[in-house]
């Protein structure tokens, strides 16, 4: 639930006669909608009088294209609605958006469609050319669920062909910035951290959607963790502000339970700093050098990520468990980046990558 003042906008009557004169059979394209809105309004009055061009627009087209521009700016409640709006349409191009879209929706908002996206997709078949691009960008997000990031690269190149062949302005503009996401995680899990910010930058100076900015700049914090931790700071208190302004507490409890406590401990940084997590609060007694407090609380852990393994190895030295963590980073997330975290803890104790003497448990 985002901050009422933030999520909703009240309109004069002269900003909603300027809507409804654009609106009927012979309408403008939303990409012209928003053109001529912004030529009148700032960016946030511009976004969400469009919003409501979209729930009232006429022409297939519109309705069609303005799921995605529902989805990109984070319009849930608003995209159901319009998602019903094409299932009971008389086109049945329409209804074939619609019920991508809203699969797209249910995969957003509830966690049980995770392992459903790829054979959604698979089999799904239509000879719309957007849809098929829509659909390609599904079935990389099913792959991402399962940390397999490298699969992003396979299918570049079809998608590069598709996105050239839309003619959608708006779609054209909108996919691109999922692709640019997409090559920011691609380009990041490689550790390829410089050219993965780039995308990110790209996506925040780009988007109205504040969930999206804060999300990103979470990710963008968090690339800064083994060499600029006031950045780093920097990035995760943008987020907070923005979680708190529209009351994104999901958001705002990450921060302070995971994200804040993880890149502070990384950086030898404790004090002051509290959370409910056991694990990072296992992380920041290492930090403080309370490496017995540590084990009392991972000890009873029983199903550790890789990343509680690095803790663990940490807590109590322990080689196996860095290696063990070192090797599920790579095998089970594809994750170069935070593989860092215990390669470089092995390497000061001397460990020799080419030598086979240890053993992951």
């Amino acid at each position: 639930m985002r901050n009422e003042e933030n999520s909703t906008q009240v309109f004069s009557s002269e900003q909603l006669k300027t809507v409804q004169d654009m609106i009927g059979e012979n309408e403008p394209s939303l990409f012209s909608v928003l053109q001529e809105l912004s030529k009148k309004y700032d960016e946030k009055t511009t976004i969400f009088l469009t919003k409501e061009f979209c729930l009232n627009c006429q022409t297939y087209e519109n309705q069609r294209v303005g799921m995605e521009f529902l989805y990109m700016n984070g319009f849930r409640e608003e995209l159901k609605t319009l998602v019903n709006i094409n299932k009971d349409s008389s086109n049945q191009n329409n209804v074939a958006w619609g019920e991508v879209y809203d699969f797209i929706l249910h995969r957003k908002i509830m966690a049980q469609y995770r392992g459903e996206v790829l054979s959604f997709v698979d089999n799904y078949e239509t000879d719309d050319e957007i849809l098929r691009c829509l659909l390609i960008f599904i079935k990389i997000y099913g792959h991402i669920d399962l940390c397999e990031f490298d699969v992003i690269e396979n299918y570049r190149e079809e998608l590069t062909s598709l996105l050239l062949n839309i003619d959608d302005t708006l779609l054209r503009i909108y996919f691109q910035l999922r692709e640019n996401e997409l090559l920011f995680l691609f380009h990041w899990m490689r550790n390829e951290v410089d050219i993965a910010r780039n995308y990110a930058h790209n996506i925040i100076d780009n988007i109205f959607n504040q969930e999206k900015k804060c999300f990103m700049h979470i990710h963008l914090s968090e690339t800064y963790i083994f060499e600029d931790f006031d950045l780093a700071l920097e990035h995760v208190n943008c987020a907070r502000e923005i979680a708190l302004d529209y009351d994104l507490d999901y958001y705002v409890k990450a921060i302070d339970n995971n994200v804040i406590p993880f890149i502070s401990a990384i950086n030898g940084k404790y004090q002051g700093i509290s959370t409910n997590d056991i694990a990072e609060q296992a992380h920041l007694a290492i930090a403080a050098g309370d490496n017995e407090k540590a084990i009392k609380l991972l000890k009873d852990i029983e199903k550790r990520t890789p990343f509680q393994d690095y803790y663990y190895g940490l807590a109590a030295n322990d080689i196996s468990l860095l290696l063990s963590s070192y090797k599920r980073f790579l095998n089970e997330r594809n994750d170069q980046f935070f593989a860092r975290l215990p390669y470089l803890e092995l390497k000061k104790r001397g460990w020799n990558e080419n030598e086979k003497n240890y053993h992951a448990n």
